[in-house]
């Protein structure tokens, strides 16, 4: 059923998602979806909640399969990865595809039911790139972990609205960034 909730949240957007789509994506009866989600607010909430747990499975699979040492560039796709819930070589990659994961993202915050899932999402997605970060040999604070998140959305959502695939870019500056707003093992400095 929270399979079924997420497809709808994905194809169709959160104001798509009804106890009579959610069985109709699921073939159950309705009423099966009514009796353990009584109202739409806690079938979005659950949905998204199951969606947003896939997606974390899905970056932290990408920390896993690297090796415990990266540099720069490696760090820097990882953490674009991590962001975009896409694995930056994926050859089905596209702008669609990593459009639909920001638009879900976005329309979640239209909802006041849904902000403290996305506020737990982002609270992980800021720790696994601070595990990522450590990887390079960068000490980073929560705060930093943040700050370097919001480069890789922000490129990415720039590279969206100008039509480009925004995976090359977002690597890019990263790049530049992650030396400007992390400290070196080496460095005594806190962020």
């Amino acid at each position: 059923m929270l399979r079924s909730a997420a497809a709808v949240l994905r194809r169709r957007g959160f104001d798509a998602v009804t106890s009579r789509s959610v069985a109709e994506e699921g073939g159950l009866p309705e009423q099966t979806v009514r009796a353990y989600y009584p109202s739409r607010d806690d079938l979005r909430a659950a949905g998204l909640k199951f969606m947003l747990n896939g997606w974390i499975e899905q970056a932290n699979d990408f920390i896993k399969r690297l090796p415990t040492t990266l540099d720069l560039k490696e760090t820097a796709r990882l953490i674009t990865e991590v962001a975009t819930v896409h694995a930056a070589d994926d050859e089905y990659l596209t702008r669609a595809t990593i459009s639909g994961v920001y638009e879900r993202y976005l329309q979640a915050g239209k909802h006041a039911e849904l902000t403290s899932l996305i506020a737990a999402y982002n609270e992980v997605l800021s720790q696994l790139v601070g595990h990522v970060l450590a990887r390079n040999g960068r000490r980073a604070s929560p705060q930093v972990c943040r700050a370097v998140l919001a480069v890789a959305d922000g490129t990415v959502i720039y590279g969206l609205a100008a039509g480009e695939n925004p995976v090359p870019r977002a690597i890019q500056m990263l790049e530049f960034a992650i030396p400007q707003l992390c400290a070196s093992q080496g460095d005594h400095q806190t962020r």
